[in-house]
């Protein structure tokens, strides 16, 4: 088993977050404290890995950009 651990700071960490929820699988942990996003991602292989890291990568990035229209 292969684990990686994404960090991620954002003012409105509480509102990306929740967007992500659906993302958050049994592979997959997410845990909040103050603007910190903590997100542990387990894997048996390491395209498994990159591949889910990848995706969610592109969720907050565009969880970010849809903040930035309000």
């Amino acid at each position: 088993m292969m684990r990686g651990v994404l960090v991620y700071e954002h003012p409105k960490a509480q509102v990306i977050l929740d967007s992500l929820r659906p993302d958050n699988t049994s592979e997959i942990g997410m845990k909040l404290s103050r603007d910190r996003i903590t997100i542990v991602v387990k894997a048996t292989s390491l395209r498994t890995l990159l591949a889910t890291c990848d995706d969610l990568l592109v969720n907050l990035q565009i969880a970010e950009e849809a903040l930035s229209d309000f």
